[in-house]
């Protein structure tokens, strides 16, 4: 059985945090009770290195259990012992990576409105992230922004969990939780926050709740 993608959906990405590595950022996190951990080298096109660092985290898995998801790569994560793959619309069809991954692995996708998610649902993702819920410099101005009222109503329709993403903090989180999401994904909150390991058990605390 698949591992259910609920809680602080924690992402290694430095675009905005040079001073760590990936492999550093995935420590803190696992530190700070993450559960689960994505690797995103969204620009990366050496492979080599891509591979290097996902070996690098699913060392952690002999320390501790937590669920390890890898940002595209799909050929990757299809020969790495990776719990599964996220992809969005620039990237291989759901159909297409269920083709190469089977049926164990998790595969997430990033939608961007009401229609995409539930198309997501249809095609066989396996949970649907939603967003930006708030404005966020990580995927810049244009982005579109949902709001929680969308998030709400995405909640309520599809049938897998949801993870909302972009621009969450400390101070509305209790608003995106309110709308029943499984997950919640962060990059800045986390990585620009004074203390990764305390930022990171501040949120994993909120689902406990």
């Amino acid at each position: 059985m698949k591992p259910p993608i609920q809680g602080l959906y924690t992402i290694c990405d430095n675009s905005f945090s040079p001073e760590y590595s990936h492999l550093e950022l995935a420590r803190l996190f696992l530190r700070g009770g993450a559960k689960i951990v994505q690797l995103r080298m969204k620009n990366e096109k050496n492979l080599d290195r891509v591979r290097k660092m996902a070996e690098e985290i699913l060392r952690e898995k002999e320390k501790q259990e937590f669920i390890f998801i890898l940002n595209d790569y799909v050929e990757l994560a299809s020969i790495l012992p990776v719990d599964g793959v996220h992809v969005g619309q620039d990237d291989m069809p759901i159909q297409e990576v269920r083709k190469i991954l089977g049926h164990k692995k998790i595969i997430g996708y990033s939608s961007h409105s009401l229609e995409e998610a539930k198309k997501a649902e249809q095609e066989g993702a396996d949970y649907v992230a939603f967003g930006a819920i708030f404005p966020t410099k990580t995927k810049g101005p244009g982005h579109p922004v949902q709001g929680v009222e969308k998030l709400k109503e995405l909640v309520q329709t599809v049938h897998v969990p949801v993870v909302a993403i972009g621009g969450i903090t400390k101070n509305n989180i209790q608003q995106v939780l309110k709308t029943g999401v499984s997950a919640v994904a962060m990059i800045t909150a986390l990585t620009q926050a004074p203390d990764v390991v305390e930022a990171t058990k501040f949120f994993v605390e909120k689902f406990k709740k």
